[in-house]
């Protein structure tokens, strides 16, 4: 095939068929297809309703406009593409009754058939190794498919259907070993709000008999029929312990005995302004839960149960009281319920939050609202609802937690609600610093211990309720991440002893999950939780929030 001269196209053809689009009514197009593509500019790869192909060249970007092979994708979307000799040489698309001509170094294409209007491309179609290239527009403008940019992959487009797909992701709650049952967590989501309605599993297997590394793959439908890309984990199998080696999350029985030193780590507060809710604790009816402003990066985490006679929706509002447009960005999320298992509920939101990934950014105009939870459950009496959300802001916003009936719209509502009475036991309030780096130096001790969330060894954090102005103080550190790095000069132990009552979440240990304990709860001091052993010559990392639902403080012994 050769670039034709254009000067060969006969310019009243082009004129007449200008015009015959603005003075003929404009019959129904072809539908659109009902495959989404998903392409990337510079890879050959596509995804075709997850499903992974591939095109004979690259889309590639020519002075701004996305170009992209013509065949490949039109059979994707079910059209037929003839080339015509000529003269002049054109390429024919057809779509049902819709024809589509145009020719190589023009801009223009001619519909015929249920359509007559001429359409102007973006850039010429370009001929290119044999191949002829048409911008995306091709397809939205004469066909009418839909085409978007991806919210959620920077650089990736979608072509067929503009829904935003879902994300498929899922965790194995760590150590697997072989021979046991694998329990895996579902945390595949829309950034739409749309509901998950089908799971493509691949691999799975509930129990792996034997050690090794298997890669298990998740695909996931949205109710809009859009599917996700599959998402590959990889898990490794350990060999199954020996009884005389504990399990992390395994409870052992009185193994406190006699502690060598308690360590003074070496503290400092860093990170995110914390918004916390969890006053009134338990809701009796709609209305404000929470309110303060905030610019720059901060941590939102809610608590609460609800206590109604009718469902409940709680929900995370952030309104742009600034004169200017404010960017806001969703960092890390995580929810939990509703459940009437607190333990549970704390565990569910703080993996979630632990293993999110991307981000979702939003401009807000100066006085718009924005639903920073959108796929709020409905919970009803005696049912707890926990969220966790670091988010930054480049202008003062403020930050409403808010409890409406389940089938109310919060937007709509939110101007009409009070704010709620506090319930005088629990709390409310904006912290400063809501994280705690921490160094415990283990080298040369043969055992210790450390208290965390205590309230003399350990600080509370001290802040102020945005509502009435008054000092508060954060009795747990509930919502303030402690990192913790652990220095020692050989195999050590570490333990979690509940020092303040019933306690039951999940903790970071070396980079893999934690439950503590495995199941339920623990409460005696004599019950201890083994979490994993100190890197010889290393540093040991853990992670831990104060689970909401439990006690506080707690113990970690090292021995």
């Amino acid at each position: 095939m050769q670039r034709i001269n254009t000067r060969l196209l006969p310019v009243t053809i082009i004129a007449l068929l200008l015009c015959m689009a603005t003075f003929l009514n404009t019959a129904l197009a072809a539908s659109p297809p009902a495959k989404q593509i998903i392409l990337t500019p510079g890879s050959t790869e596509i995804w075709v309703d997850g499903e992974k192909a591939t095109l004979p060249a690259a889309p590639y970007v020519s002075d701004g406009v996305l170009m992209v092979p013509l065949r490949r994708l039109a059979d994707e979307l079910g059209f037929t593409v003839q080339w015509q000799e000529g003269p002049p040489q054109s390429i024919v698309v057809n779509s049902g009754n819709l024809r589509a001509e145009m020719y190589p170094g023009t801009w223009v294409v001619f519909l015929t058939g249920s359509d007559y209007r001429a359409v102007i491309l973006p850039a010429e179609v370009q001929q290119k190794d044999g191949l002829i290239f048409v911008p995306t527009a091709f397809f939205q403008d004469a066909f009418r498919v839909p085409m978007a940019e991806s919210k959620g992959e920077k650089g990736v487009y979608l072509l067929g259907s503009d829904n935003q797909p879902p994300t498929a992701y899922f965790d194995v709650q760590e150590p697997v070993y072989a021979g046991e049952e694998v329990k895996y967590i579902d945390k595949s989501s829309d950034g739409d709000g749309d509901a998950i309605v089908e799971r493509q599993w691949l691999n799975k297997k509930n129990i792996f008999p034997s050690p090794g590394v298997y890669s298990v793959t998740l695909k996931v439908k949205d109710s809009r029929g859009s599917w996700s890309k599959p998402y590959v984990r990889e898990i490794k199998v350990l060999p199954r312990p020996t009884a005389d080696v504990p399990r992390p999350g395994e409870i052992v029985e009185n193994i406190m005995g006699q502690v060598e030193n308690t360590l003074k780590p070496v503290k400092a507060d860093s990170g995110p302004r914390l918004l916390f809710s969890d006053d009134p604790e338990y809701i009796e009816k709609p209305g404000i839960l929470y309110r303060d402003k905030l610019k720059g990066e901060g941590r939102l985490y809610f608590w609460h149960d609800v206590n109604s006679p009718g469902s409940l929706k709680v929900y995370v509002l952030a309104i742009n009281t600034s004169p200017r447009e404010a960017e806001v960005s969703i960092l890390k999320e995580g929810y939990g319920g509703p459940s009437n298992n607190v333990y549970l509920v704390a565990r569910t939101a703080f993996t979630a939050y632990y293993h999110s990934q991307g981000q979702r950014r939003y401009t807000l105009k100066p006085g718009q609202i924005l639903v920073l939870n959108p796929g709020a459950p409905a919970a009803v009496r005696y049912q707890v609802v926990h969220g966790i959300i670091d988010l930054k802001t480049s202008e003062e916003i403020t930050v409403a937690f808010v409890a409406v009936p389940a089938t109310v719209n919060v937007l709509e509502a939110y101007s009409r609600l009070g704010v709620l009475p506090r319930d005088g036991v629990h709390v409310r309030g904006t912290f400063a610093a809501a994280d705690r780096e921490m160094t415990i130096d283990l080298r040369g001790a043969k055992t210790g211990s450390i208290l965390l969330a205590d309230g003399s060894d350990d600080k509370y954090m001290a802040g102020v309720d945005g509502i009435t102005g008054s000092s508060v103080w954060n009795a747990g550190n509930y919502g303030m991440l402690y990192r913790l790095k652990i220095k020692s000069d050989k195999k050590t132990g570490v333990y979690l002893i509940p020092a303040g009552g019933s306690f039951g979440g999940t903790l970071i240990f070396n980079a893999g999950e934690v439950s503590v304990p495995l199941e339920g709860f623990i409460s005696s001091p004599a019950q201890a939780v083994y979490l994993g052993t100190t890197v010889p010559e290393g540093i040991t990392e853990m992670l831990f929030m104060s689970p909401g639902g439990s006690c506080l403080p707690v113990k970690l012994l090292f021995k």
